[in-house]
């Protein structure tokens, strides 16, 4: 009788085990944007949250340039943008894409006198 309790609660509990186990249906997906002096790459999280680093140079070119990979995506709002440093490659597209209601959140490893003092020299 014991080993038939067991084998019934092997087969019926087997199911919630491999429930559990089950992985995330979505990848963290990376997109790697070309914008000509360094790159800009979008993060999206399974959960769906964003992350850009850096947006490029200024002008028009690589904000568009970037707003292909979050359509692609279906990403209708970055949560965090991060910028890694004050170099125009870097920050430069900033604007661009600020003029649109896109980023939500701005952080920076350092200030922008920081980095002109440092470059100066």
């Amino acid at each position: 009788m014991r080993p038939c309790i067991v084998c019934l609660l092997n087969i019926v509990l087997s199911p919630a085990f491999l429930l559990a186990q089950t992985p995330s249906t979505k990848p963290l997906e990376i997109y790697v944007v070309d914008v000509e002096g360094g790159n800009a790459t979008l993060f999206v999280t399974p959960s769906g949250e964003s992350v850009l680093i850096d947006t490029g140079n200024p002008g028009v070119r690589d904000p568009m340039r970037i707003l292909a990979p979050t359509k692609d995506a279906g990403v209708t709002q970055i949560d965090h943008l991060i910028t890694t440093h004050w170099h125009g490659d870097h920050f430069g597209g900033l604007a661009e894409l600020s003029s649109r209601p896109l980023v939500s959140r701005l952080s920076s490893s350092s200030t922008m006198e920081e980095t002109s003092s440092t470059t100066r020299r």
